[in-house]
C-alpha cells in the first residue's frame, strides 16, 4: 500500500537561519478546502450486535413485524418512532411479570399476542431488536436511581436509543410510554437530556408522545406528559448498556448524578459492571467511512530532486518547485466503522451515486479545478451511513 511520507531532512542548504524570501512562481497547488474527514471511533466494537441480518432470530423478527408494520417509505428518524409506536401497542405494562429465561424478543411478541403483559425491560428488548432486525443500531439502556444498590424495587428504568445517520447522534426512544425528547427541535439521547438537568432545564425538554398511543389507551397528552416528566426524575443517578471486550459481555455505567460503583441491585446480585465518567464510552459515532489519501505516484527522494534541478539553497527550491510539485492523482483507501457493511458508493461533484465494491478508488483533479468527493458506506439492509465529504482545490 502507498502512503504519504513526511520527511525532515537538516542539510546546511537549508539552514534555519536562512529566510524564505522566494515565491513559488507559478506552482499549482493542492488545497483541502472542505473536509469531514476524520479518525474513525473504534468504540464500535464494544457493542453487543447480532452477527448478522440474515440471522435466523433477525429473519423471524424482521417477517413477523411486517405482517403488521409497514416501514419501506419511512426515512430515519421517523422509522424509529413508527416502530416504538408498534412495540408499545402490543402489549400492556406489567412491573412484575418477566418473561421465561432466554425469551426471545420473538416469543415475547407471541405471548403477548394472547394477552401476556412484560415490563420495561420487554418494552426496550423488542425495540431494540426489531429495529436491528431492520439494520438500524439500537440498544436497550437502563436509567438508574443513586440508590440502585440498596433501594426499594423501582430503582431502575429500561428504554432504547437508536443511531440515528441523519442527525449523527443516538436518539432516545422510550416504547412503554411512546416518547422521544426534543430540545429547541434538536432530538434528545438520555445523556442530552441529563445535560439539559444539570443546566436547569429539565422542564424545558419537549417530549413527544404518539397520538395512536394515546387513544389505544385512554390516555391525555398533557396528563402523559406532565407524569412521564416526574417519572424519569429519579432515573439520573447511572446510564447503563450493554458493553462487549475481549469476549466478555457485561455492563458499562456512566455516571451521572452518582458517582459510587455499586455491585449489588436493589439488594440483590447484579451483572458484572464497568464503570465511566466519560460519555464517549457510551456516545460514540457509528456507520463513518474513513478516506485515506495516497499518490498513485510518490515525489521523487530529496537528494535526486536536489541534483536533478541543481538547488543549492532555499530560494531555488521554492523558485522551482512548481518543476516537481504533487500532482493530484490519487489511490484512495475506503474504511468504515459500520456493522453489516456490505460495499462503498461515492460521488464526484454532483454526479449520481455509484456503488464501489472493493475498498480502492482512483481520483484525480484537472488543472485549475476544484472537486469535491463524497463516500459512504451502505449495510445490508441498504441503509446508507454518513457521507464523509473532501473539497480540494488544485490551482
Amino acid at each position: 500500500m502507498r502512503v504519504f511520507f513526511i520527511l525532515f531532512v537538516c542539510l546546511n542548504l537549508f539552514s534555519s537561519s536562512l529566510s524564505i524570501s522566494a515565491e513559488t512562481g507559478n506552482v499549482k497547488k493542492i488545497t483541502v478546502l472542505e473536509s469531514n474527514n476524520e479518525r474513525l471511533d473504534d468504540r464500535i466494537q464494544t457493542l453487543v450486535l447480532p452477527s448478522s441480518l440474515q440471522d435466523s432470530t433477525m429473519l423471524a423478527i424482521r417477517k413477523f413485524v411486517s405482517t403488521s408494520l409497514s416501514i419501506k417509505n419511512l426515512s430515519d428518524p421517523e422509522v424509529f418512532f413508527k416502530v416504538m409506536e408498534w412495540v408499545s401497542t402490543r402489549w400492556k405494562h406489567n412491573s412484575f411479570n418477566e418473561p421465561p429465561q432466554n425469551a426471545s424478543s420473538l416469543d415475547i411478541l407471541l405471548m403477548a399476542q394472547k394477552g401476556t403483559q412484560f415490563r420495561c425491560l420487554e418494552y426496550g428488548k423488542v425495540v431494540s431488536d426489531v429495529l436491528l432486525s431492520y439494520g438500524y443500531i439500537s440498544r436497550i439502556i437502563g436509567m438508574n436511581s443513586k440508590n440502585i444498590a440498596y433501594g426499594s424495587l423501582g430503582m431502575g428504568h429500561a428504554a432504547s436509543e437508536v443511531w440515528s445517520n441523519t442527525f449523527q447522534k443516538w436518539i432516545f426512544i422510550d416504547p412503554q410510554f411512546c416518547v422521544y425528547a426534543k430540545y429547541r427541535g434538536e432530538y434528545l439521547n438520555y445523556y442530552d437530556m441529563y445535560q439539559l438537568r444539570k443546566q436547569g432545564k429539565y422542564k424545558q425538554i419537549e417530549f413527544v408522545v404518539s397520538d395512536a398511543f394515546l387513544k389505544n389507551n385512554g390516555l391525555k397528552k398533557q396528563e402523559v406528559i406532565a407524569e412521564y416528566r416526574k417519572f424519569l426524575d429519579p432515573y439520573f443517578g447511572y446510564l447503563m448498556s450493554n458493553y462487549s471486550r475481549s469476549g466478555n459481555v457485561s455492563l458499562i455505567s456512566l455516571s451521572l448524578e452518582a458517582t459510587d460503583q455499586f455491585i449489588t441491585s436493589q439488594g440483590l446480585t447484579a451483572r458484572s459492571v464497568v464503570f465511566t465518567q466519560n460519555p464517549r464510552d457510551m456516545y460514540f459515532a457509528l456507520n463513518r467511512t474513513l478516506v485515506i489519501f495516497n499518490y498513485k505516484e510518490l515525489s521523487p527522494n530529496l537528494q535526486q530532486i536536489l541534483s536533478d534541478f541543481k538547488i543549492q539553497n532555499n530560494d531555488d527550491y521554492m523558485k522551482n518547485m512548481y518543476l516537481f510539485a504533487a500532482k493530484p492523482e490519487f489511490l484512495l483507501t475506503l474504511q468504515n466503522n459500520m456493522p453489516w457493511f456490505d460495499h462503498y458508493e461515492y460521488k464526484f461533484d454532483e454526479g449520481e451515486w455509484t456503488i464501489l465494491n472493493k475498498d480502492e478508488l482512483e481520483w484525480k483533479i484537472l488543472d485549475g479545478n476544484v472537486s469535491t468527493l463524497q463516500a459512504r458506506s451502505v449495510n445490508k439492509a441498504g441503509i446508507a451511513g454518513i457521507p464523509t465529504r473532501v473539497k480540494v482545490a488544485y490551482k
